[in-house]
């Protein structure tokens, strides 16, 4: 097989129309081959259904319960990252569902799930095997399209909150950039309502959602910041100056944006082209 080009070792599709509104996007993970290694995974203001096409890492601290012989997952509405370990090849897949997505692939709202991280069979029981089996069964390189697939079975016709998903969605297009007075009265209710909507369909708050939002955009603009520094990059992604970006940055990724930096550069698989692994170890 084809060896991957550096740098490719996280893709992203976004969602067909038939998911729009209840996906934030797909996307797949290959590590290749390397020494043991630690990723450290942010928050993204979704709700992520993880799949193993490999063996599985081995998740570190909040995330202890990602090992083998598990391979499916569900991460809740995480306010801080988490880490996890492996050694060798991993492939991993998975989903990033807005909430009206939790509602209709889960079957519940995604206040239910916490912040945390479960096994997908404690959350849809039996069709958590039929996923799996379903994403597992074939060549690796179409685990992500055989999800894709098995989520439009899956969906229910439970309906989302809608004040909630207009609300998710005016954000979203915001880049999370928008007072939540302005929010409230787009949807034509209080912020009081506005916040108890929230609260007990997503389980955070109107306003740590907009955070998220606006940090995700953020770490999904590092590669590109070129020779802004800091205190531009921060103005220019909605943070009041450096030090509001840094401190947020801190309470989300649980360092600061410089040392995330070095972090990723410091990932070996950045650097040299790295080979598919045999379909056998998939």
């Amino acid at each position: 097989m084809e060896p991957l080009p550096p740098r490719q070792w996280y893709s992203e599709l976004a969602p067909p129309p038939s998911l729009a509104g209840l996906v934030a996007s797909f996307w797949d993970i290959c590590i290749p081959a390397v020494e043991e290694t630690r990723v450290r995974i942010l928050p993204n203001a979704c709700v992520d259904i993880v799949v193993y096409v490999s063996d599985t890492s081995f998740g570190e601290g909040s995330a202890g319960i990602v090992a083998p012989p598990h391979r499916s997952y569900i991460v809740g509405s995480t306010l801080r990252s988490f880490m996890v370990r492996s050694a060798g090849w991993r492939h991993v897949v998975g989903v990033s569902l807005l909430p009206a997505g939790v509602q209709r692939m889960l079957g519940m709202p995604a206040r239910l799930l916490g912040e945390g991280i479960l096994l997908l069979d404690e959350v849809i029981g039996s069709r958590a095997t039929y996923l799996e089996d379903r994403v597992l069964t074939g060549a690796p390189q179409g685990a992500l399209q055989r999800l894709r697939e098995v989520l439009l079975e899956l969906r229910s016709s439970d309906n989302a909150n809608a004040l909630v998903e207009r609300a998710v969605t005016s954000l979203r297009n915001a880049s999370g950039l928008k007072r939540m007075d302005a929010l409230a009265s787009e949807a034509n209710v209080s912020t009081r309502k506005l916040e108890r909507h929230f609260l007990e369909h997503v389980g955070i708050s109107a306003k740590t959602y907009a955070r998220l939002i606006r940090f995700d955009r953020a770490v999904r603009d590092l590669d590109g910041r070129g020779a802004r520094g800091w205190s531009q990059f921060a103005l220019d992604h909605g943070y009041s100056d450096q030090a509001h970006f840094i401190n947020e940055f801190k309470e989300f990724a649980g360092i600061t944006p410089t040392q995330f930096e070095a972090e990723s550069k410091e990932m070996p698989w950045t650097l040299p082209a790295a080979p598919h692994p045999p379909e056998e170890h998939a």
